[in-house]
């Protein structure tokens, strides 16, 4: 496993919410898909130099949350329903297994809108800080 496929599988597993509908950036195959909804994307990574033997590495990560905007259900309200079930999902979470040494919550955007999904969203940024696995 991956960190992108350990991701998916803590949002999907700890957010009820979304009912599985959890998709990586450019991988929704419809633009019409039940609301509310998570896409995700990793950002860059970067390495610590830490030591020669340890080389960790820091993911960074965004979470954006998708629910409708057609004046009769636009609000925030499952948005930021879901948005705590994703940060308890992943509070303090880690792997060994999969090479995530720790997670840490870092922001939640303000309250946006997506003109082209015609959508009201907000963004939610953790780190990874990972080792590579062989």
């Amino acid at each position: 496993m991956t960190a992108r496929t350990w991701l998916y599988q803590q949002i999907v597993d700890g957010v009820p919410l979304v009912e599985g509908r959890v998709f990586a950036k450019k991988s929704m195959t419809s633009s019409i898909e039940e609301h509310p909804y998570i896409v995700y994307k990793l950002g860059y990574s970067t390495g610590d130099g830490l030591s020669e033997t340890v080389d960790p590495n820091r993911q960074f990560v965004q979470i954006f949350i998708h629910d409708y905007s057609d004046g009769e259900v636009a609000d925030y309200i499952r948005i930021d329903s879901t948005i705590i079930q994703l940060r308890a999902a992943l509070k303090l979470k880690s792997s060994a297994p999969e090479g995530i040494i720790s997670t840490t919550y870092l922001e939640t955007s303000q309250d946006l809108n997506d003109e082209t999904l015609n959508t009201v969203m907000k963004y939610v940024r953790y780190q990874l800080v990972t080792e590579e696995k062989e």
